[in-house]
């Protein structure tokens, strides 16, 4: 027999993710029983991938088997591309998910027993650390609404022989059975030889699953004081004192601060990078990596996780009309002239005249005076590390020219020259977008 915990009886407000394969139909007939006996509200969401020429059709069937039980039915149409289906796919049903549930409903998902022992075989092919062990959860928190797996303990088997006693009827989804999907591969061909040989292997799956959980959630226990001691407003990880920790709890510790900030895992070797070529390079001052589509830099002791940037170094704009805003290449924002109206007066500039080149630069290696300091030469680079902006920053800061002559870093210093003064001033607003 298939029973439901108590635990989730306890709930009034569900919201049920139903495709109309047998699992979530299953789930929707186990709580239409409940119904009879309790006061609950239901409520479906068919989510039509549109991959499938008989999406529609499935649709169709979802919303009668729910109008015919008095079923809040919900129907959301997502677009996939062709690379990594599965994965995009799932993120963009949870999505709707978190729009969609009302406060205080839960959200039930048809995720069973066999599911569990793919996903913990899929973790090991991956090499994933204790979070990715640990399998799928039985409860967990979904953003500020909590998310159930109801039969997670119970074989795919075992549901299907509750299906048919029912005389239930559900969609066969023809990708089930496409072994060019890692998972498919697994349900067809490898788990059905393990537990031939190993009748228990699906349920120990689920046992060393809970196992690796719970010693998670310990080091989670142990970790999260020495994380929020040292994590900064803007997620930026102090490393001062981690750095001197044990080589695992170091990396159990960078591995966590990634996931709170991006949700991404990196792979031990990207740890072990991290820590020998970031937290302990002692021949470069601000040392940095590239993770997917970031970079991890260590300045000034501490750890920042950054999304690359564009490269701009080389880019040269002639700001043809000055008095015109001018629009940034790389979505770096916008400039725009204003005359003698500037909080800072320091940054104070002669207006370009009528037949002077102005251009934007992001990068020079003259050397200028400021006026700040007329009396020495300075690169910029070092003008930079005076007023603390981080390396991450600095390629995307308009440097102002007019007729090759470095004029201003845009926002930060204007240079000592003779015409910078004694005529008409502007000031030119950066509107950056961060």
């Amino acid at each position: 027999m298939i029973n439901f915990k108590k635990k989730i009886l306890k709930y009034k407000k569900f919201l049920i993710a139903y495709s109309g394969g047998i699992d979530s139909t299953v789930l929707l007939y186990k709580l239409l029983e409940i119904k009879k006996k309790k006061k609950i509200k239901i409520r479906a969401i068919h989510i039509d991938h549109q991959i499938f020429k008989n999406s529609k059709k499935w649709s169709k069937h979802c919303k009668k088997i729910c109008l015919k039980n008095n079923i809040i039915f919900i129907k959301k149409k997502i677009k996939i591309k062709k690379k990594n289906i599965e994965a995009k796919a799932r993120k963009k049903r949870y999505k709707i998910f978190k729009k969609l549930l009302l406060p205080n409903e839960v959200l039930l998902t048809g995720h069973n027993l066999d599911d569990q022992c793919e996903t913990l075989i899929l973790s090991i092919k991956r090499g994933s650390g204790p979070k990715g062990l640990s399998g799928i959860a039985e409860k967990t928190i979904f953003y500020k609404n909590i998310l159930i797996r109801p039969l997670l303990k119970f074989s795919r088997k075992k549901i299907k022989k509750w299906a048919i006693l029912k005389k239930l009827k559900w969609i066969k989804d023809p990708s089930n059975n496409d072994l060019s999907y890692d998972r498919n591969f697994l349900r067809h061909k490898i788990i059905p030889i393990l537990t031939k040989r190993w009748k228990f292997f699906k349920k120990n799956c689920l046992r060393t699953s809970k196992l690796i959980s719970n010693e998670h959630k310990i080091l989670n226990k142990l970790t999260d004081p020495i994380i929020n001691k040292n994590l900064y407003k803007n997620n930026s990880l102090n490393i001062k004192k981690i750095k001197n920790l044990n080589l695992k709890l170091k990396c159990f510790i960078i591995r966590k601060w990634i996931y709170i900030k991006k949700k991404k895992l990196p792979s031990f070797k990207v740890l072990k990078n991290i820590i020998k070529n970031i937290i302990h390079n002692k021949k470069k001052k601000n040392p940095k990596i590239v993770f997917k589509k970031y970079e991890i830099w260590n300045y000034q002791n501490n750890l920042y996780l950054i999304k690359k940037k564009p490269q701009i170094k080389n880019y040269i704009i002639f700001w043809h009309k000055p008095f015109k805003k001018l629009i940034l290449p790389k979505n770096f924002g916008s400039l725009k002239i204003k005359k003698n109206k500037n909080i800072n007066k320091k940054l104070y500039i002669r207006k370009p005249k009528k037949k002077q080149i102005v251009m934007i630069k992001f990068f020079t290696n003259k050397k200028i005076k400021t006026k700040k300091n007329i009396k020495k030469y300075k690169k910029v680079k070092k003008i930079f590390n005076e007023y603390k902006i981080p390396p991450w920053k600095r390629n995307k800061i308009p440097l102002l020219f007019y007729d090759n002559k470095f004029i201003s870093i845009i926002g930060i210093i204007v240079t000592k020259k003779k015409y910078n003064i004694n005529e008409k001033k502007i000031s030119i607003i950066w509107n950056s977008k961060k």
